[in-house]
């Protein structure tokens, strides 16, 4: 009776072990699995792709980025920085492989967008327009939906303003907001768009659109330079702070 009882636990147990040997090995298999660290989804933005894959047996031996769901490898490096260069939804796919040959895929999908007008300016070095759109408590309207179509005057064309009057202008909320809002347009017009005549600002006065040959000027005010898109409308830059009529002072 022994023996009996004896072979049927003896097989018991080998078996037994058997399975978890095989458990065993199938958990020591890679996972792939990644993260990214950036302060927005901006167009042109630096990210910074962190990979968190594991194995059981630490041994993972090799990182196979796809960054634009088009099959082709991108970078092998274990955490790689990118920088998308158009807008777009992208599938960002991660393989990892161990030194066994086993691999694992991840994948997690990316939306880029435009910057806001705001963004855009701060970015492109408008900082004096930047500091006056904050004074006059403007930033939450042109980072907002819009579609607005700024004229951008450079730092340069603020300098060579009188600085006592623009310092006086910059504590003077009405005034400057007249200013502002005059280099503001409703909608989102590219170069292409524009026609010779007037259009209406933002402060209700207009401007007046000159065309000629490539040239496009803004109350005689050349445009330097054209369609710098944002997510809530387009930048035009020029050299120049307009005045609206209905700001005095001298400049």
């Amino acid at each position: 009776m022994k023996r009996k009882i004896f072979v049927p636990i003896l097989c018991t147990v080998i078996a037994l072990g058997i399975l978890s040997g095989c458990v065993e090995e199938e958990n020591k298999n890679p996972v792939a699995t990644f993260s990214y660290e950036t302060d927005n989804m901006f167009i042109g933005t630096e990210i910074s792709f962190i990979d968190e894959s594991t194995d059981e047996d630490g041994e993972i031996a090799s990182w196979s980025w796809d960054f634009d769901g088009d099959d082709v490898e991108d970078s092998t490096d274990q955490n790689p920085m990118y920088t998308y260069d158009e807008v777009g939804t992208y599938t960002v796919t991660l393989t990892v492989e161990d030194n066994d040959g086993a691999a694992d895929e991840f994948s997690r999908v990316l939306t880029i967008t435009l910057k806001d007008i705001v963004t855009t300016a701060i970015d492109e070095g408008f900082s004096t327009l930047a500091t006056a759109l904050t004074a006059a408590d403007l930033v939450g309207t042109l980072q907002g939906d819009g579609p607005f179509t700024v004229f951008a005057p450079t730092n340069e064309a603020f300098d060579v303003l009188n600085q006592t009057w623009l310092t006086e202008l910059l504590e003077d909320v009405d005034n400057l907001t007249k200013v502002l809002t005059y280099h503001v347009v409703s909608g989102k017009v590219m170069a292409d768009d524009l026609e010779n005549g007037t259009v209406e600002t933002l402060e209700g006065s207009n401007i007046t659109v000159v065309i000629d040959g490539g040239n496009i000027t803004i109350n005689d005010v050349l445009v330097t330079i054209a369609d710098i898109e944002c997510k809530n409308g387009v930048i035009h830059v020029i050299g120049e702070v307009l005045l609206p009529e209905s700001v005095e002072g001298s400049v």
